[in-house]
């Protein structure tokens, strides 16, 4: 099983819209309205890094009112 932790910053005032859009994603496990650099923090996690890269590439970031994020990959 892969994992990441996702610190995503969001446009002003869609926080609640893009945290309730990956709480509906399946591979996302958590995602939660933070205080601090970031907006929100999500763990994903999928059978293989491989699998992992391509939601956080292809799903997650085209997710509307994203405009950035950085993700941490868990090595243990």
């Amino acid at each position: 099983m892969a994992k990441a932790y996702l610190k995503i910053t969001v446009e002003a005032g869609k926080e609640r819209e893009v945290c309730s859009a990956l709480r509906r994603m399946p591979e996302v496990k958590s995602a939660d309205l933070t205080t601090g650099d970031q907006d929100i923090i999500a763990v994903v996690e999928a059978a293989s890094y491989e699998i992992l890269l391509k939601t956080i590439i292809e799903k997650l970031r085209q997710v509307s009112g994203i405009s950035g994020t950085s993700t941490s990959l868990v090595l243990d």
